[in-house]
């Protein structure tokens, strides 16, 4: 994909593909906003090892805002040995429900987004190198940071 595009998805491939895409542009800075991150290729082959890649570089951050934790909790083997492996630059929050909206959001950089309309329909766009698209929507994820709660803990804690 070419820098500065933009470019509309409507199926689960095309939308696997977005996400993909955006893991690859994105270098620092990464903030997943989802209902429950079912549908995302975070636990593929593929998506953990990108993730990976991004995760190697010390100065990266990952955040991950999720309405309900319950499915990446029990059913991502790969993204909870990263989450433990890498616990330094992973952060996940709770978001109220009261302020979900449903939508499912990637934010890279401040610069790549994927913005799938809502969570049971896999419309959406994806925006590669374009700040002031993407500006706007880091800012409210910031905002749902801030209301949201610690949740998934790196280490589980045995009693």
């Amino acid at each position: 994909m070419r820098p500065e595009s933009s470019v509309l998805f409507r199926s689960r491939g095309e939308f696997t593909e977005a996400v993909l895409a955006a893991l690859s542009a994105t270098r620092r800075e990464l903030l997943l906003l989802d209902q429950d991150f079912s549908d995302w290729p975070l636990d593929t082959p593929l998506g953990a090892e990108l993730l990976i890649a991004f995760l190697a570089d010390p100065a990266a951050r990952l955040r991950v805002l999720v309405v309900d934790p319950e499915w990446l909790e029990r059913r991502t083997a790969r993204f909870a040995t990263m989450r433990r492996r890498y616990a330094a630059a992973i952060e996940c929050r709770q978001v109220p429900s009261s302020l979900a909206s449903g939508e499912g959001l990637l934010v890279g950089d401040r610069l790549h987004a994927v913005r799938r309309a809502h969570h049971d329909f896999f419309r959406g766009r994806l925006s590669l190198g374009d700040a002031a698209v993407v500006e706007p929507l880091a800012a409210r994820c910031d905002a749902l940071w801030d209301e949201s709660t610690p949740c998934l803990p790196a280490h589980p804690l045995g009693l």
